[in-house]
């Protein structure tokens, strides 16, 4: 934003800094609120190591290839599936509180736990049960008073480090068909 007032508004910007008693550190703070009220955001600049065109060329060839090669797969079987890493029950950073009074939280928990989701969809446009992965011994049973915090009719595993694996895939499988 500073490049585009020195370019466009040079005049106002040598102005607003030689009247301001803090200079660079007014304009900054001037242009942070602009921000704010403008819902813009920070955000670090990341830089692609390859083109979206050759993206766009390596997904196109991938795609032939796929196609011929899995011609005669039916679109029943063929299964794309998304997994990511969930933190439940985490404890806020910071809470409310009135000026001067106390912000202790009483009975709160201090360690989340982790879980992983894994959606799978068919190529048929059919959504399948979410796999919830909790992270605890392997092939655990879950507390029935935990049970009732979680949706019903999806498939739950337990597994030490909370990732899918051969395993669970196989055993999500079995039960789906």
């Amino acid at each position: 934003m500073i490049n585009f007032l020195r370019v466009t508004h040079n005049q106002w910007l040598v102005g607003y800094i030689s009247t301001c008693s803090s200079g660079f550190a007014s304009l900054q703070r001037l242009l942070e609120h602009f921000a704010d009220r403008h819902s813009f955001s920070e955000q670090r600049i990341c830089h692609q190591k390859r083109t979206q065109t050759d993206l766009d060329d390596t997904r196109r060839v991938f795609a032939q290839w796929f196609h011929q090669t899995y011609a005669d797969l039916l679109n029943d079987c063929l299964y794309n599936a998304d997994e990511t890493g969930i933190y439940n029950d985490m404890c806020p950073n910071t809470i409310w509180a009135v000026r001067g009074g106390v912000s202790y939280v009483e009975n709160a928990e201090t360690h989340s736990y982790r879980m992983t989701a894994l959606i799978t969809n068919r190529a048929d446009g059919q959504k399948l049960p979410i796999v919830f992965i909790i992270r605890g011994v392997a092939c655990g049973k879950i507390e029935s008073t935990e049970r009732e915090d979680y949706p019903r009719d999806h498939f739950y595993a337990m597994q030490e480090k909370a990732w899918m694996n051969g395993f669970i895939w196989k055993r999500y499988l079995r039960r789906q068909f």
